[in-house]
């Protein structure tokens, strides 16, 4: 199901996209944004990492890179001539060399006095007004509203009204995981399908909390869904206190495929698509 969906937003976005200014983005939600509009990035920054965690939506081949996301490139970025950069709080600092080459805008889209699924529609609305995309803006939103539909109904036909909590995590060791709570994109995802989160964490800006294995005990009947890449998964598996834990005892973990946790819109839907898949596919 999550291919099938993944084909009609790539049609969406094929079908909507036109000719416009060269925009460059260095940071991945800025990306995200305009792709969900229809609007191929001229060049992007870490771009062989952003088709390794973020994958979707995806990036035609001819997408240059320009550096990282924390030291761009001025000089492959001056020899672009780009109409617009768009930039995260991280580069803030260096905005006035960038608007040297281009018109250049921050886009603040993670912290912890604000609803961070919220701003990603608001900053990704202001880039489709500023770029003429508004009717892609708002068909977007109009698709992603009745997914949303789609997938709180198959959830409703297989556990009724009681769905399993869920913990969505993303491992940082085999010793240590980062959990997803209040202002994070996975619980976004988990309020659109009405699920309960099982690992709930406090607010902050990226909605997460680094903790140590044992405390996955807290999930008690719920999920574990795992999101990869984790390359040393291997080494979690043999660990006698990952084995003893009430939840891998009870055959509840599952794996979702990548997809970035810090995105926009789009990270959202897919982060909700695989979670309602892996529920409603699930053993027990």
């Amino acid at each position: 199901m999550i291919n099938r969906f993944i084909l009609v937003v790539a049609c969406l976005l094929a079908c909507t996209a036109q000719a416009g200014p060269k925009v460059i983005a260095l940071s991945w939600e800025s990306t995200e944004y305009l792709l969900n509009i229809g609007v191929t990035p001229q060049a992007i920054a870490d771009r062989v990492d952003y088709d390794k965690w973020v994958v979707q939506p995806a990036l035609p081949a001819h997408v240059l890179d320009v550096g990282s996301r924390f030291e761009p490139n001025l000089e492959r970025i001056y020899a672009l001539k780009p109409d617009l950069i768009l930039i995260g709080p991280a580069l803030s600092g260096m905005q006035s060399k960038l608007l040297k080459i281009a018109p250049t805008i921050v886009l603040d889209a993670f912290r912890t006095d604000h609803d961070n699924a919220l701003v990603a529609e608001q900053l990704q609305r202001q880039l489709a007004i500023r770029l003429n995309r508004l009717p892609a803006h708002e068909a977007f939103l109009e698709a992603s509203r009745r997914k949303q539909a789609e997938l709180r109904q198959s959830i409703a036909q297989r556990f009724g009204s009681q769905p399993p909590a869920v913990c969505v995590v993303r491992f940082a060791s085999p010793t240590t995981y980062w959990a997803y709570g209040e202002n994070s994109m996975p619980e976004a995802a988990l309020n659109q399908l009405g699920l309960r989160n099982a690992c709930p964490q406090a607010r902050s800006m990226w909605g997460l909390q680094l903790h140590k294995v044992p405390d996955l005990s807290v999930i008690g009947d719920g999920v574990l869904l795992k999101i990869m890449p984790f390359e040393r998964e291997a080494e979690l598996m043999r660990s006698p206190i990952w084995q003893a834990l009430p939840v891998v005892r009870r055959d509840r973990v599952y794996t979702l495929p990548p997809v970035w946790t810090h995105g926009g819109l789009h990270s959202i839907d897919l982060l909700a698509q695989s979670i309602a898949d892996t529920l409603t596919s699930s053993r027990n």
